[in-house]
């Protein structure tokens, strides 16, 4: 019954929407849209034999389901306020195999919930004259070290203050404060926690905060940006990038050095599961990588590279959710400016490591028009343990061929379709030696999406 009143929900949002198309059409700084989604994920993971656990079970899940967002965006009324709004609702259509918080949550049962929806964009914007501008409540976020994404039915918010000053030419400084997240698979706002689950040790981060600045001259570009997750983790990031105009052709040279460290009383063994550890000790950590890149293009043709270097595990994820709820941790995605990072699990950041990629990319628009190819391989060696001390050496490759397809005879439709492949080794240690970061498996998933947008 639940399930039926979302779904109900959604379409009486759908068909308000469109019986006020053509009212808000004559005020064109109204921004209306409505935007689904087919989402489906195959995935397979085979764990390598080792000797504590010779016949390693073989995990597989199919999971399919439809998202819809209503997003609307007002004018600012005075010149000086307005506001955010947007409706995501998630229906379940099929699952099979284990149960993952893919693209709905594990409960407590064990299983995949049916759906959910929620409002999950609400916000009050203001703007002083062109220099700057303030946003309190649900919104999305994007920036350096921390960003919303698109990757599943709907995208993850944040609640909180964020804000931004645009006073000298080429200079944009921003800053932003979250107390709470809503992830893409679940329809609360909840708030930040560690991943540790040990009875008695404290889990909870009490905001999530960013202080950035991003500098652009020409063709060159400069961004430095600071977070601070409370007690727990703290980054700092700065990335340039610099476009060369050759004949027929540009080249883009890039590169960064970002760190990644302990902040606090609630960094403990677990609150981070990739560190590697035992107990539930206070525990350090002072990750740094550095990478450089080059991107080539002429006409359709995409080519580029990138090298990125580790000292230290360079942690990814900024903090976890429900944390308490049995069975059902659910891990910020992340946010990984790397060029050499993937899409798919392990973060290719580990002590010690070094990380080569190259990628290559196709618009076959004179051969078919919409449609566009992309593919990427990295593979990292030289892998060590976090914060223990061991033999162990790690290897790690990854793979990912992305095939996209916008339909040109049907505005607001595409398709795409991602292959994902991970598979690890260690390479010298003992038969049971491990690195939490580079667990040693071979990982394949698929994912398929079917969008359509339509904007008012």
């Amino acid at each position: 019954m639940k399930r039926q009143t979302h779904i109900r929900a959604l379409c009486l949002l759908a068909g308000a929407a469109a019986s006020s198309g053509a009212a808000l059409a004559a005020e064109p700084e109204h921004f209306l849209e409505i935007v689904g989604r087919l989402n489906a994920f195959t995935d397979r993971n085979q764990a390598f034999p080792t000797s504590s656990v010779p016949n390693p079970s073989h995990a597989k899940y199919d999971q399919t389901a439809l998202g819809v967002q209503v997003n609307y965006r007002s004018p600012f009324y005075l010149n000086f306020i307005g506001v955010d709004a947007s409706y995501y609702g998630v229906a379940k259509l099929g699952d099979s195999g284990v149960p993952t918080s893919n693209i709905l949550d594990v409960g407590n049962n064990g299983k995949l919930a049916d759906q959910f929806g929620t409002l999950a964009v609400a916000a009050v914007k203001m703007k002083f004259g062109e220099t700057a501008g303030l946003k309190l409540g649900r919104q999305l976020q994007d920036s350096l070290l921390l960003k919303s994404t698109s990757t599943r039915a709907v995208p993850d918010t944040y609640s909180g203050i964020s804000a931004f000053v645009k006073h000298l030419p080429g200079l944009v400084a921003y800053a932003a404060a979250y107390d709470q997240w809503r992830s893409r698979s679940s329809g609360d706002f909840v708030r930040f926690r560690t991943e540790t689950t040990a009875a008695g040790v404290a889990n909870r981060i009490d905001y999530i905060a960013v202080l950035g600045a991003t500098y652009k001259q020409g063709p060159f570009t400069l961004t430095g940006e600071y977070l601070n997750a409370k007690d727990y983790l703290s980054k700092l990031g700065l990335v340039g990038a610099y476009s060369i105009p050759l004949q027929a052709s540009n080249l883009k040279l890039s590169g960064g050095i970002l760190a990644s460290r302990d902040a606090g009383s609630l960094f403990v063994c677990g609150a981070e599961r990739e560190m590697d550890c035992t107990g539930t000790k206070r525990i350090q950590n002072d990750g740094k990588g550095v990478f450089v890149d080059a991107e080539w293009k002429r006409g359709n043709f995409t080519l580029g590279g990138a090298v990125a270097k580790f000292d230290g595990f360079w942690i990814e994820d900024n903090f976890a959710v429900n944390a308490t709820k049995a069975g059902a941790l659910t891990q910020d995605h992340g946010t990984n400016p790397f060029p050499t990072s993937s899409l798919l699990g392990p973060d290719l950041t580990n002590n010690g490591e070094t990380v080569g990629s190259i990628r290559l990319g196709y618009d076959w628009k004179d051969y078919v028009r919409g449609l566009s190819t992309a593919f990427k391989y990295a593979h990292g060696s030289g892998a060590k343990s976090s914060n223990l001390s061991n033999t162990a050496l790690g290897s790690e490759s990854y793979r990912q061929l992305d095939v996209a397809y916008a339909l040109p005879y049907l505005k607001g439709l595409a398709a795409r379709y991602i292959y994902l492949n991970y598979d690890s080794h260690i390479d010298n240690g003992s038969p049971s030696a491990t690195i939490k970061g580079m667990p040693r498996q071979d990982w394949i998933q698929q994912r398929f999406y079917i969008d359509y947008t339509y904007r008012f």
